[in-house]
């Protein structure tokens, strides 16, 4: 279970690392105007008061950040973060999806893909990730006795963030065939 607990974490950590990064102008992963690109679809989706947007935007991506560097500890902390994260993440999504805007998805930067139930599907899977580490850090001490065992987690975290980070285009893809 321990190896589980660690993969669900490394892979929600990354999650959180690059979505805040990518809406920075962090040069390995951000671009200049992305901040303003993720205010700008915040003020779209209507959840918040035109004015507020950037402040809102500012609040989730230091929200992101700290999930990520909660997830690197080992307690139950960071999977709780993530968990309260991803529903209210997911609650905006359902709510700009329930009145018919067709604003596109930032979560990772600069995407024209608009958001979909497609993006809920993601959202509950991560979401599924972080009540896993929950469960598994409230259940009490995580051993890893095997450093294969870690590189196997390591490595299917590292596979689970590439594809939720190709996640659009995946989707596009499979969408026309």
């Amino acid at each position: 279970m321990g190896y589980l607990i660690l993969a669900c974490q490394c892979l929600l950590a990354g999650v959180f690392a690059v979505s805040a990064a990518s809406k920075l102008p962090v040069p390995a992963f951000g671009r200049a105007g992305a901040f303003d690109d993720f205010a700008w679809s915040l003020r779209r989706l209507r959840l918040v008061p035109p004015q507020r947007a950037k402040a809102v935007a500012a609040v989730v991506v230091a929200a992101e950040a700290a999930a990520a560097v909660l997830l690197c500890l080992p307690s139950a902390a960071g999977p709780v973060a993530a968990a309260a994260l991803l529903s209210v993440l997911s609650a905006g999504i359902a709510v700009s999806l329930a009145r018919g805007d067709r604003v596109p998805c930032r979560c990772f930067g600069a995407s024209e893909a608009p958001l979909g139930a497609a993006h809920l599907i993601r959202n509950g899977l991560l979401l599924a990730a972080a009540v896993t580490a929950t469960a598994g850090r409230l259940a009490g001490p995580v051993h890893l006795g095997h450093p294969a065992g870690v590189t196997v987690a390591l490595a299917g975290a590292a596979l689970g963030l590439v594809l939720v980070l190709l996640f659009d285009d995946l989707t596009s893809l499979f969408a026309r065939s």
